[in-house]
């Protein structure tokens, strides 16, 4: 056995690590800056115009965010009865690795948008990326948290 009993759900699938949660979270900052804004009303504009100078450029995150809060969504739906929803999670790998290089394409089309200037909210989102590509790339539990390992009956 190479996991824990306490590494598993009530279902008797493997949890997701935490990292992999603060990935997912990582990559849903465009929505997480968006309801920060919204709760800050008068402040709200002036948030997303710091963070989002051009308007277009956080529409991209918005939806770039989208696949990590679907896989966040779909991961916690997983039961023996839900064989479709467990056959969608096997996917969240590999489409939480796609979205984690669109948006190093994101972060270095911001960067070539202002004419390849450092800050370095940029390098850090650009180094915190390669991390968790790396990390999602070569961690076996994440491997093994996606593989449909429960046995049916």
């Amino acid at each position: 056995m190479r996991y824990s009993f306490d590494q598993y759900d009530k279902h008797g699938f493997l949890k997701a690590p935490v990292l992999l949660w603060l990935v997912w979270l990582f990559l849903a900052k465009a929505l997480v800056v968006f309801v920060v804004a919204g709760a800050s009303r008068e402040s709200g504009a002036k948030i997303l115009e710091i963070i989002y100078p051009d308007h277009d450029m956080f529409y991209v995150g918005i939806v770039l965010s989208l696949p990590s809060l679907a896989s966040m969504w779909l991961f916690g739906l997983r039961s023996p009865d839900r064989e479709r929803i467990n056959r969608l999670v096997t996917w969240g790998r590999s489409i939480t690795m796609i979205t984690v290089l669109l948006q190093m394409l994101h972060t270095g089309y911001l960067v070539y948008l202002d004419n390849g200037g450092f800050h370095w909210a940029n390098a850090i989102t650009l180094v915190m990326l390669l991390w968790f590509a790396l990390y999602l790339f070569n961690s076996r539990l994440v491997k093994d948290c996606f593989r449909m390992t429960l046995a049916k009956d």
